[in-house]
């Protein structure tokens, strides 16, 4: 059997340039080890744990409070954030808190302290008609509707969860909430017993009628008159 010339040209140009094909075969295998991190890289990027805001069933309703401690122009916002956290990694994981940064009309210098979810006042639900469903929620037990839509801390390994949580801001001056196009920027964080933080941004809709705002949350005007459920922002520049 003949080779063809050009496999021997070929041949020949190898065995005349041993450092040139030595230096080609440490690039090939550099840029595999690369191509390879990076792959692994995405893979792990994709596989942590996520968190969302359901930005269609999150509402907020606004009331203007007028003087509290002495500071006129008080309004109290009551945000209703249904959250969830999507965990496609192999082990389980357990949420430590949820927070909530609302953006300010004033961001700076004023320090924005975020807001802590507080115990909800009655079982979420929505009402179509004459039938009345009701939704799952974060951490608060009700005797209501059956056990399993009251959600844990703990998320198995491939599983997600989706909640809703309460929220409620007095603040006044600078640090009322800045709204555009009928909404209010937020941030909702997730902190996680491992010390990860999960965070991410919607614009959380403003509901004008309050009386439908109470009939998604039984009984929630009434709850929100409590000031131990309000996060106040008292500093101001």
């Amino acid at each position: 059997m003949t080779i063809p010339p050009v496999l021997t040209e070929v041949s020949g140009w190898i065995e005349a340039h041993p450092t040139t094909i030595d230096l080609l075969k440490w690039l090939i295998v550099g840029l595999l080890a690369w191509a390879l991190g990076v792959f692994r890289f995405l893979r792990a990027k994709l596989k942590r744990p996520r968190l969302e805001i359901g930005s269609f069933t999150s509402r907020c309703i606004w009331q203007e409070l007028g003087v509290v401690n002495g500071n006129d122009h008080n309004a109290r916002v009551i945000f209703l954030i249904e959250a969830e956290i999507i965990n496609p990694t192999t082990d389980p994981l357990v949420i430590r808190d949820f927070t909530l940064q609302v953006k300010r009309l004033k961001g700076w210098p004023v320090r924005n302290h975020p807001l802590n979810a507080v115990t909800l006042p009655s079982r979420v639900r929505h009402n179509i008609g004459g039938i009345t469903k009701l939704l799952t929620n974060w951490f608060s037990n009700f005797s209501e509707g059956p056990d399993n839509l009251t959600l844990g801390a703990r998320i198995k390994s491939r599983d997600s969860k989706s909640g809703f949580l309460l929220f409620v801001s007095a603040s006044w001056g600078y640090m009322r909430p800045f709204v555009k196009d009928g909404a209010i920027p937020v941030k909702l964080h997730a902190r996680l017993t491992t010390g990860e933080r999960l965070t991410t941004s919607s614009k959380i809709v403003l509901m004008e009628d309050h009386a439908a705002f109470e009939a998604m949350v039984p009984g929630v005007l009434d709850h929100v008159q409590d000031r131990r459920t309000w996060n106040i922002i008292r500093v101001q520049v």
